[in-house]
């Protein structure tokens, strides 16, 4: 019977390896491998278990074949700057309201309102989310049931508190709440002194976090005579100890110089929003620090004057990009969703080129640019082998004209197909 029992065993595993190491091949008609390099035409994409094992010259057969033969193929979009499971009217008179709802409010009401949101942003191209704040405490479960395949989204690089210190800009008090429910809103990320910033991180991480926010205060805008509220011990523990755990580190930032000048030495990876003085931007220079001006999102609070911004906020950050791309700082595609609904977040791709980007360094801020901030670039941003194949394509050329980046006609995530439009796309299995 033991002898049976090993040979079923060896039979069933001969099985699974059989069906992993089926192959698929994505037929590319012009392939964008690594936007700023040329297409190349004519191109097999190899994928096997999610990942690309091969990118071969001609057309070639395989146990599935994707024909995209005549659309424009390049890697999956990278939202840098997302919270996915927070909904936002900014033009409603309370808009932080979602905030208090989602700190209050019932987490698997919040998975379920998330999971539409989720799959938008996937449908549109964008597999891969840095999410970078979730008063509801529901994305790392989220993140640990999309890789599990139990439900679909892109995949999340995610924290859930934001990192800050007491008095900072994102307390109960801020919201409006009174004064004996504001522990209802404290952060896990709210700390004090060096030694309890450097312990709130250790724990973050510990219970999930893939990424770090830091939120300098607002206080030096609102108040031109103050400080920032942070000292530079605390932003140095909150970025070191990060890093020591092999974690990146988001600084959102309220435009205050000085605050974004003392997380730009301390080695903060990313300034999220800004404005930018030409202070930070040679420091960042320096440093290598990549910037997420998450212009459509300045836009729209501008526009309402909710949220503290003032009317010459988005014409502060715009002129923020200008400088900082020309100074050779990386940008970084940032929607800021839910600011925006999730259907508007591409319009991000205009406005960077209107501030001066070219169209290639459009597609890098979404792709090589990304990946390269988040620590990922051998598994993520170009199509070649030894990557997650998260694969999308376009009926058209989106270098000529980004707004394309609005429609793509195929997305792949993992190796998973998860939308294909049969007039533009057909498979065949041999």
């Amino acid at each position: 019977m033991r002898h049976v029992i090993f040979a079923c065993v060896a039979i069933v595993s001969f099985s699974v390896a059989q069906v992993e190491a089926a192959t698929t091949v994505v037929l590319a008609g012009h392939l964008i491998a690594e936007p700023g390099k040329p297409v190349r035409e004519r191109q097999s994409i190899v994928v096997e278990d999610g990942k690309i094992v091969a990118v071969r010259d001609g057309f070639i057969s395989g146990d599935r074949v994707i024909d995209l033969s005549d659309a424009w193929v390049m890697p999956g979009l990278i939202d840098m700057h997302t919270h996915i499971t927070i909904t936002m009217d900014v033009r409603s008179e309370n808009p932080a309201a979602d905030i208090v709802a989602a700190y209050l409010g019932r987490p698997a009401a919040r998975v379920l309102a998330t999971l539409p949101r989720a799959q938008a942003a996937l449908n549109s191209g964008f597999t891969t989310l840095r999410n970078l704040g979730d008063p509801a405490s529901v994305s790392y479960d989220l993140r640990t049931a999309i890789d599990a395949g139990v439900v679909t989204g892109p995949r999340l690089i995610a924290t859930e508190p934001q990192f800050g210190v007491p008095g900072g800009d994102y307390e109960g008090f801020l919201f409006g709440e009174r004064e004996d429910i504001e522990p209802l809103f404290k952060s896990r990320g709210t700390c004090s002194g060096p030694v309890d910033c450097a312990r709130a991180v250790r724990e973050e991480v510990r219970r999930g976090a893939g990424v770090i926010k830091m939120r300098l205060s607002f206080n030096p805008e609102s108040d031109p005579g103050s400080g920032p509220m942070e000292t530079p011990q605390e932003i140095e523990a909150i970025i070191s100890t990060a890093h020591r755990l092999n974690r990146r580190v988001a600084a959102h930032s309220a435009g205050t110089s000085s605050a974004n000048q003392m997380a730009i030495d301390a080695g903060v990876d990313t300034i999220e929003h800004g404005p930018l003085s030409d202070e930070n931007i040679a420091a960042m220079v320096r440093h290598r620090t990549a910037y997420t001006p998450t212009l459509l999102a300045a836009k729209i609070v501008s526009e309402s004057g909710k949220l503290g911004a003032v009317a010459d906020y988005y014409p502060r950050v715009v002129a923020s990009v200008a400088r900082a791309y020309k100074a050779g700082v990386p940008i970084l595609f940032g929607s800021d969703v839910p600011t925006m609904p999730m259907a508007q977040a591409p319009e991000e791709f205009l406005l960077l080129r209107s501030a001066g980007l070219s169209t290639d360094d459009v597609l890098r801020s979404a792709t090589t640019n990304a990946a390269a901030a988040l620590g990922l670039a051998s598994s993520l941003g170009t199509i070649d082998a030894g990557k997650w194949a998260d694969i999308i394509a376009f009926a058209h050329d989106p270098r000529a004209d980004v707004s394309e980046l609005a429609t793509p006609r195929f997305v792949m995530k993992s190796g998973k197909v998860i939308r294909q439009q049969q007039d533009d796309a057909s498979v065949s299995t041999h």
